[in-house]
């Protein structure tokens, strides 16, 4: 049975491999021995790959959705439709479970998986080779002979994460990836109103045990040779103790790699911070949102202000670069608390910082704050990322151009960034580092990417 996966994303700014297709394509593997998957990132494809793909024969295509790359998957489909023999798509990914039926108006799909994916593809396919009834099957949408869309009761979430193979990383042309992008847990145990993980995960987070996560490192590491680590986590020292053993094995098993990660930043400890420096953490990404603690209450962040000041300090005690996220348009945002943030960014010690317009997704609590209290400019969800400036709604509070001027006070210093768009510069940067962590013994590799990333940063980098 041939399958076909396709990741449309060619005007990304990232090159990163797309595990959640890795995962599919492995779990399915694991069930069914007849399956030949070719995986499509339209990123990094050639245009021979590309033409290849499309001229094959499918019995089944999944093509994955994300918000910002939906016109993409429009193009996909209609590729798919005039040179490609495709039996059957399937459609995945996070915009799938946030739109639910109405990824069906403009895509021609035959199904749709929502929510966790690896269990609902793999029964999919039995339902494809007839040994499986459609209804059956969790977490899935579908339409009728009627042409009619029906929505199967959700799957519940694997409660074990360490029962998924690694990802199918030999489908993919893993030497044209700058870093090595790993998940060590699934989802969020806090409910953030502007977030649409909780829509995603039901505020469920369940984590890979650190044994199972560094022999997926060493994996990696001998197959693929020495990369940067990126952990795409929510956030991922939510359990102590397992970011603690995951330290401690690295340590024991001596292995040298430079990893970054998105972490809780009132949940470290002194001793846990020059732990994890010791073991290849060289820079964290925080989400302080807001320096104003009446807004930090506001969007549920179950943070204040003085965590994080504290916070920032320990990890810049450990010796590990510190990136701070906020976020412009919260409920009870107004140009002096965007003010107010842009003031603590300077003063507080960060080594980078970013300050995006909030986005308001369908399901979380920022979207019916807008709904209640402010007007949508653009409520058209794929369409937020072709706005510039991107302020797709206003509240009496925090008008449009009170907006634009908190947009302007951030871009002055070099804060704003509201496009994720492919970047020439950003990829020959990316490539060089990678070939000298390749080629080079690790201690001087790592060293040298250090140096180079902050040259860059330092030089050219101004809100990409």
């Amino acid at each position: 049975m041939n399958i076909g996966l396709i990741f449309p994303n060619k005007d990304r700014k990232d090159k990163t491999v797309h595990l959640g297709l890795g995962y599919l394509a492995s779990y399915a593997r694991s069930i069914h021995s007849d399956l030949k998957f070719i995986i499509l990132d339209t990123r990094v494809a050639t245009k021979n790959e590309i033409k290849q793909f499309y001229n094959t024969s499918f019995d089944l295509v999944g093509i994955t959705v994300l918000s910002p790359v939906y016109h993409e998957v429009i193009q996909v489909f209609e590729q798919l439709r005039n040179d490609c023999n495709a039996k059957k798509i399937v459609l995945g990914g996070p915009y799938v479970t946030t739109l639910m039926e109405e990824i069906f108006l403009e895509t021609p799909a035959d199904f749709a998986v929502y929510g966790e994916g690896e269990l609902t593809f793999s029964e999919l396919i039995f339902h494809m080779k007839k040994q499986r009834s459609i209804s059956s099957i969790n977490g899935l949408m579908y339409k009728s002979e009627t042409g009619a869309v029906m929505t199967n009761p959700p799957r519940e979430h694997i409660k074990n994460l360490d029962i998924l193979p690694f990802p199918a990383y030999d489908l993919f042309p893993m030497d044209r990836y700058p870093l090595h992008r790993i998940v060590t847990s699934r989802g969020c145990p806090y409910s953030c109103s502007f977030c649409n993980s909780t829509s995603i995960w039901q505020n469920t987070w369940r984590a890979r045990k650190a044994e199972n996560v560094v022999e997926e490192i060493s994996f990696l590491l001998k197959n693929y040779k020495n990369k940067t680590f990126c952990f795409s986590d929510n956030s991922f020292n939510i359990d102590l103790a397992r970011v603690n053993s995951f330290c401690d094995i690295i340590k024991g098993k001596r292995l040298r790699f430079l990893w970054s990660t998105p972490v809780r930043v009132e949940k470290i400890n002194q001793e846990l911070a020059f732990k994890m420096r010791k073991a290849g953490c060289f820079n964290v990404g925080i989400g302080i949102e807001s320096a104003n603690n009446r807004i930090l209450e506001n969007i549920c962040k179950h943070l204040t202000v003085e965590e994080v000041t504290a916070g920032i300090k320990t990890f810049k005690d450990a010796g590990i670069e510190v990136l701070g996220q906020f976020v412009i348009g919260s409920p009870g945002d107004t140009l002096q608390t965007v003010k107010e943030s842009i003031d603590f960014a300077k003063k507080f010690g960060l080594d980078f910082v970013m300050f995006y317009s909030i986005l308001p997704f369908k399901g979380t609590p920022q979207w019916d704050y807008v709904k209640a209290n402010g007007t949508f400019l653009n409520d058209t969800i794929h369409e937020y990322h072709t706005v510039k400036p991107r302020i797709v709604f206003e509240t009496p509070d925090f008008t449009y151009a009170q907006r634009l001027e908190a947009i302007k006070l951030a871009s002055k210093e070099g804060f704003y960034c509201d496009s994720n768009d492919k970047n020439p510069i950003y990829d020959f940067g990316r490539s060089i580092v990678k070939t000298i962590q390749n080629y080079l013994p690790a201690s001087i590799g790592n060293r040298m990417y250090l140096v180079i990333k902050n040259l860059y940063r330092k030089k050219l980098w101004r809100g990409n």
